[in-house]
């Protein structure tokens, strides 16, 4: 509600004129004028989507609630689900079953509605001042290594609020692939083998310029590269709310949501033989 006044000291002041709409209210027997609240700005695309998703989970969520049985094997679901995070204590546990059949259902419908997204342009080519460095971790310089982990604080830390480790060891027996413009990079990926020497994973990929494909491109050249390392497999945990672009990429997701980050993910396979020409 809008700053109160007497309607003689809003116009004596000049807080409001005489023609401006006022709404009248008595309170402690003295009639005071209220400027009449601005209207809302009208909610985006995406904030429509979002209260039309949350309205689906929370049907879904109240009608199973509302079922003894269903609520039931739920709550058997979210203590053995609870019971796998033993290990982790940092990891988010459910109290509630209302909470747990929540986070399920909204995590499954959140992948239905991306794989209905407008398929986003591909880079069939480099755009001009882009240049694609693969090196192994002992062959970066001191300022690549510095720009590409700067990239992915950007990204992993400051705009998803990832509480976790980024720098995990990993990046020792990694490749990494970075486009660069001026030093700087602009999009990411890093590739690295697995128990199974067949079977390699792509991690940490980002784009600082979305909407151009040079996430698409990243993934096609990790694709090549471990493909040339002898892999047939390339694994991945996708975020659930991106599952839709490797679907398009033809990767298959594997097994159950689980929790990476405080984010849910799933495991998404592809076999490297359909990228062979």
């Amino acid at each position: 509600m809008a700053k109160t006044h007497t309607q003689d000291y809003s116009i004596r002041r000049g807080k409001l004129s005489k023609d401006s709409p006022l709404v009248y209210r008595t309170r402690n027997g003295k009639q005071h004028s209220y400027t009449p609240k601005e209207s809302s700005v009208p909610p985006s695309k995406a904030q429509k989507a979002h209260r039309k998703l949350f309205g689906k989970v929370t049907s879904i969520v109240n009608a199973i609630m509302a079922d003894p049985q269903q609520a039931a094997e739920w709550n058997e679901r979210r203590i053995a689900y609870n019971k796998t995070l033993i290990s982790d204590p940092y990891a988010k546990r459910y109290k509630t079953t209302r909470s747990y059949v929540h986070f399920v259902i909204s995590s499954q419908l959140e992948q239905k509605e991306a794989a209905k997204r407008r398929r986003k342009p591909i880079a069939k080519a480099l755009p001009k001042g882009l240049k694609l460095n693969v090196k192994h971790f002992a062959e970066l310089s001191t300022t690549e290594l510095y720009e590409l982990l700067k990239a992915r604080f950007i990204v992993f830390y400051a705009e998803q609020n990832c509480r976790y480790l980024d720098l995990d060891d990993i990046d020792y027996k990694a490749i990494h692939l970075a486009l660069h413009r001026q030093g700087r990079v602009i999009a990411y990926a890093r590739i690295f083998p697995s128990d199974n020497p067949k079977q390699w994973f792509l991690g940490r990929l980002l784009s600082l310029e979305r909407g151009q494909g040079l996430a698409h491109y990243i993934v096609e050249q990790a694709e090549a590269v471990a493909t040339q390392q002898g892999a047939t497999e390339l694994a991945l945990h996708a975020q659930t709310q991106v599952a839709a672009f490797y679907e398009k990429l033809h990767y298959q997701p594997e097994g159950n949501i689980f929790i990476e980050a405080d984010i849910p993910h799933v495991l998404m396979k592809k076999e490297l033989s359909e990228c062979k020409k």
